[in-house]
Formats: C-alpha cells, structure tokens, sequence
C-alpha cells in the first residue's frame, strides 16, 4: 500500500511556485470544513445517522467522483496520482512512535484495494483552488470502529501531534480538530499543521482534511496553503461529493 504522504507533499510543493490566486469561482466561499465559526455557530443537532452502504466496487466508486460539469463554472478535474515509495513507510513508523495518532497517520496515508482518486480545481490551479477527493471502500466490516478511533484521536484530543521522518529529514508536525457540519453522513475534521514550507508567508504550511463516513464507504477531502494564507475545504464541492456518494445505492 503506497503512502499518500510523499505524494501529498510532492504535489503541494510543485504547485507551490505560483502565487496564491482568488478563493477560487462558484457561488461559496471556503470554509475550514463546512461549518459556522464557533461565536456564532447554531447549537448542535442531532449527528447524522450510519447509513447502511455495503462496501461499493472500484468501478462504482470511480462513477462517484464528480466530474467538471459537476463543479461551480470555470473548475476543472485532473487525475490524481501516488509519488513512488521509497524505501519503508514513514507513516507506519510514526504509527509505532505515537501509537495514538495511529488513526490520524492510517487515514493520511491508506489505499483501500477499491478506491478511486481526483483533484477537483476550482479557480486558478494553485494551492488553495485544489481540492484533493480519496473514495474508497472496505470489506473487513470495521468501518465504525475506524471512524470512532479516528474521532476519538483527532476530538478526543489522543492525538495532537507527531514527528514525521522522511528521508534522513522530518518535521514535527502538529494535529488540530475543525468543527465540522456535515448533514448527510458522519464526519471528523482536522488540519496538520508544519512549521517549515512556507513558500510566501512564514509561519508554516497546513494541510486540511475532511473524512466521511457512509456505511463501509468513506471519501476524504484535502486541501493545503501556506498556514497564514488559512487553507480551508469548500462547502459546495464537500457537500456535493458526500451526497453524490451517500445516493450512490440508490444510482449505481
């Protein structure tokens, strides 16, 4: 299973060397993950339930993923590819080290054998117009019991931070959770942050990830900039993917 996190990093940093462009074309503006700030967010309702979608095949999953006309005007699509691996699995080490962070280092770097990936780009093709979509399926039945460790990590506050090595370098980096109101399926929210990467800020840079929950389903959003410049998922493109998954029984 190839790591997402040299591939991640890779293709951040050769988007990099542009400058930063508008929030990008549509009708909705970005948000860290789609919710209100917390001075005035509503009070919490009920969480969406589980939904009951069995485990989709790499065909099906591919059809979920949205297409350019399904984005706001002027967006665009490209494939999504992994970096080679080179030599052992930072990831997995990290896992060993910091064995509480272990669901936040799974979801950052796991390929389930059906998955299906994609870049939606929505306005000028630099960091934060770039939103990364990882669909995928299991067929081992943990599917609850890895979300609840993934929320009990990133919420709970088990995880707040790991050292990552690569390469004979590495990065303490640090493990945020983002509030998130995602209506049609459960989700956990959280950015990591580093301190080295900045391209035109200092300060660092962040990566923000969205991970949903639809039965033995899951769909994970990333997007990342420079930290001052506040990378944050749009609420058009998250609502819009989850929904056309959580249908996807009913269409597929």
């Amino acid at each position: 299973m190839a790591s997402l996190i040299p591939a991640l990093i890779a293709l951040m940093a050769g988007c990099s060397a542009a400058p930063p462009g508008p929030a990008g074309a549509g009708g909705s503006s970005p948000t860290g993950v789609p919710a209100a700030p917390p001075s005035t967010a509503a009070p919490a309702g009920p969480a969406p339930a589980w939904r009951a979608l069995g485990p989709l095949s790499g065909e099906q999953l591919t059809d979920v993923l949205l297409s350019a006309a399904d984005l706001p005007p002027g967006s665009t699509t490209e494939p999504a590819k992994d970096a080679p691996a080179a030599g052992s699995d930072p990831t997995a080490v990290a896992a060993q080290r910091y064995p509480a962070c272990a669901p936040v280092l799974t979801v950052m770097s796991e390929r389930p054998a059906a998955s299906a990936r994609r870049w939606y780009v929505t306005g000028n093709n630099v960091l934060g117009n770039r939103t990364l979509v990882d669909v995928g399926s299991f067929t081992d039945g943990r599917s609850k019991e890895r979300f609840d460790a993934l929320e009990a990590a990133v919420h709970g506050g088990g995880c707040t931070g790991f050292r990552l090595d690569n390469g004979g370098s590495g990065a303490d980096l640090r493990v945020e959770p983002v509030p998130s109101a995602v209506p049609e399926a459960p989700a956990v929210g959280f950015r990591v942050v580093s301190p080295t990467g900045a391209v035109t800020s200092q300060g660092g840079f962040t990566r923000v990830y969205l991970y949903a929950a639809v039965g033995d389903n899951r769909v994970l959003f990333l997007t990342g900039d420079d930290t001052a410049h506040d990378p944050a998922l749009r609420t058009d493109l998250v609502t819009t993917q989850i929904h056309r998954l959580v249908t996807s029984a009913a269409t597929g």
